[in-house]
């Protein structure tokens, strides 16, 4: 292969992304399903030692530098690269004042040139883009904006037009050693710099849009504050005549806002604070910028002009799911003023944009006692959309029809677990509850709980994990302390294990008919509790089917070794066996 054209190695990058042997699989709790356990594993990454901060603190500053240095003289080159950039950026912020020595200036022609020979052939060796955004980033850091304009400008927009092709599979940080975005916003703010004022706004914009391909500044002026060692000039007098050209483009059609509706709603708060996105706001009726207003009050901590506007808010959206959003936030206002309608608003956010979260804070906010949960249960059921499967089928159990919750289970399909709607994940653990009286393990457990978890919350950043948060209760606590009402007769056990052992059986023929080999654990789950979980009358005829499901797929070898897993796991045994063939 054209070395230009190579692309790195090493752990983490395409080449070793590519070479990794398929069949080895992490082991843990996917969404899909709760046991992935493979033989092979990877490195559990340590927690972060409580004992960092202090000893840092315990180091003067000769010695933080002397330990600084000694790092970096431990860790490999490319990452070794990248934490200088970042110490020298930040150094560059400190209150000394101090800048890097501004590169040559030949750093401009020799990017243009290779540029256009890069240009001319069709693509670029990554580590070489590397070097010259390097260089442009550190004219940025002396405050040479002029020369690191002229080099971002050779190099960012021919990357992002696909004129030079740098070998990426999809993004271009795939192959690149410094943080894209970030250059992105150095040279914005470098066309920010060395522009005049009548003219920047036009430049900014223009420049926004020639570096889409390498990366999207979500908010341009804070992206460019965040960049850069001081604070930018003529700010005030910018924002109105940014304002004002991002005001010539129309909304889109459809219920999503596009960039420019997101900078411009930027902008004018930074102008006109929160004045400014209740104006657009009511006067768009868009549900971001309704959200945006109510957000900003929220951020500010001030719940009793949140409400207000979530209520306010709500009355001008019409989607459904924008209008739960709203009444969510008038929800979690209401609960850090501590107001007593809370229930009528967690009831109002779940009528308006049914799902199991919402319903599950509804149901529990009131306490667990038994005669609220059941009038609420009983109301909801007349309200919530049929085909959303773990709504009704929890709904079904808080009202003790376990016969009709069974039944719900045992019509679902083996494969969509991982969709919203099906009842697998919550009814299948649910009924595993019912029948062995509250102890089901680890496994389904998490199952349960990880239903009414937002799958993107493990992504948040930071300092959202500070910010209050609607309390979502435990499902299997709310389970547990309903059961006293719940009385299983005879025939809802019978039912109960039946829709157990067809969910199974059809989650099992479903994943290995499809040989998605990183759902056998779960698969091999569900067919050991039903042998865990099975009433006593039933438990040598459910033994048996489980024997002769393992007996069916006595060839799926790792299938066996999952099932053995998990009924270890749950203390019980499936007779192994072996076909006279094969003895």
């Amino acid at each position: 292969m054209d070395d230009r054209r190579r692309i790195p190695g090493g752990e983490g990058s395409p080449r070793a992304l590519c070479d990794r042997d398929s069949s080895t699989r992490p082991q843990g709790v996917g969404a899909e399903g709760t046991v992935t356990g493979l033989r092979h594993r990877r490195r559990r990454v340590p927690a972060k030692d409580p004992e960092i901060d202090r000893a840092l603190e315990a180091m003067s500053a000769p010695e933080l530098r002397a330990a600084v240095r000694a790092v970096l003289d431990e860790l490999d080159e490319d990452v070794k690269a990248s934490v200088v950039d970042t110490l020298i950026g930040r150094a560059t912020k400190a209150s000394s004042g101090w800048r890097p020595a501004r590169p040559s200036q030949r750093i401009v022609e020799d990017a243009q040139s290779f540029a256009d020979a890069a240009r001319r052939i069709g693509h670029a060796d990554p580590d070489d883009v590397t070097e010259h955004l390097r260089r442009a980033t550190k004219a940025f850091l002396a405050g040479d904006h002029a020369s690191a304009r002229a080099v971002f400008k050779a190099i960012l927009p021919p990357i992002a037009s696909v004129d030079i092709d740098l070998g990426q599979h999809e993004l271009v940080e795939e192959v690149l050693g410094v943080d894209a975005r970030a250059c992105v916003a150095q040279y914005v703010a470098s066309v920010y710099t060395t522009t005049p004022l009548r003219n920047r706004a036009d430049a900014i914009l223009r420049a926004l849009e020639q570096v889409e391909g390498v990366g999207t500044l979500l908010s341009p002026i804070k992206d460019m504050e965040d960049v850069s060692a001081g604070v930018l000039p003529d700010l005030r007098a910018f924002l109105p005549l940014w304002v004002k050209r991002l005001q010539r483009f129309r909304p889109s059609k459809d219920e999503w806002e596009t960039e420019h509706e997101r900078w411009l709603r930027d902008a004018v708060f930074r102008a006109d604070g929160v004045d400014g996105l209740e104006r657009i706001a009511r006067k768009t009726k868009r549900p971001q910028a309704c959200l945006a207003w109510y957000e900003a009050l929220a951020d500010q901590g001030d719940w009793t002009a949140a409400i207000k506007a979530c209520d306010a808010a709500a009355r001008l959206v019409r989607q459904s799911h924008w209008r739960g959003e709203l009444l969510d936030g008038g929800a979690l206002a209401a609960q850090e003023l501590g107001l007593p309608d809370l229930s009528k608003r967690l009831e109002a956010a779940w009528r308006a944009a049914p799902s199991l979260t919402r319903l599950l804070r509804w149901l529990a906010v009131d306490g667990h006692e038994q005669e609220p949960l059941r009038t609420k249960a009983t109301r909801a059921v007349a309200r919530c959309p049929k085909m959303a499967g773990r709504q009704v089928g929890l709904l079904r159990v808080l009202l003790g029809d376990v016969t009709g919750a069974a039944t719900l289970l045992s019509k679902s399909p083996g494969l969509g677990w991982s969709n919203p709607d099906h009842p697998g994940h919550s009814l299948f653990p649910l009924l595993a509850t019912l029948l062995s009286n509250g102890a089901i393990g680890d496994a389904l457990v998490t199952e349960l709980e990880a239903t009414v978890r937002d799958p993107l919350e493990s992504f948040a950043m930071t300092d959202e994990g500070h910010k209050p948060k609607l309390t979502t209760p435990s499902m299997v606590a709310l389970i547990q302390r309903a059961r006293p009402g719940i009385t299983p007769t005879d025939p809802d056990r019978d039912a109960a294990i039946d829709a157990m052992r067809i969910a199974a059986e059809k989650r099992t023929e479903g994943i290995l008919g499809n040989s998605r080999r990183q759902h056998y654990g779960h698969a091999a789950l569900l067919v050991a509790s039903c042998v865990a979980f099975a009433p006593q009358s039933r438990a040598a005829e459910t033994l048996r089917w489980a024997t002769a499901l393992r007996q069916q797929y006595w060839r799926r070898h790792a299938f066996r070794a999952e099932l053995a897993r998990a009924c270890e796991s749950l203390g019980v045994l499936v007779p192994s066996w072996t076909p006279r063939s094969v003895a």
